[in-house]
């Protein structure tokens, strides 16, 4: 597959059926609604047929977290979706201050390893 920048329309409505598939499979699968919150944001045609409004990018990224409320990609793409897709200043703050929490608790977990290794 090509560059983002050059993803065709039909590559993109292919990339929304396999993640819809997914989502069909395990509709609680944290990953696959990061996925489509991703696919969503990125979508150079929102709003068509094929190609679900930013709305929904939302609701993936908020049932994700309801899910999984320290999932780090869910947080992430939460603080990025308030802060340049929908700005929100202080929902943008908040799910950017837990992902620095939940990556400080990972980065610490990960030092552990390391030297309980030496």
């Amino acid at each position: 597959m090509a560059d983002d920048s050059q993803i065709t329309e039909k590559e993109w409505n292919e990339m929304f059926r396999e993640n819809a598939k997914h989502l069909e499979l395990a509709s609680t699968c944290v990953d696959a609604l990061v996925e489509r919150a991703r696919l969503v944001m990125l979508d150079d045609h929102p709003g068509e047929p094929e190609h679900p409004a930013l709305d929904e990018a939302e609701a993936s990224i908020l049932k994700a977290l309801e899910l999984d409320r320290d999932n780090p990609e869910a947080l992430e793409e939460a603080a990025h979706f308030y802060d340049v897709v929908v700005p929100n200043r202080e929902k943008a703050i908040n799910y950017a201050q837990r992902y620095v929490e939940v990556a400080g608790k990972v980065v610490q977990n990960m030092h552990a390893i390391i030297e309980d290794s030496n």
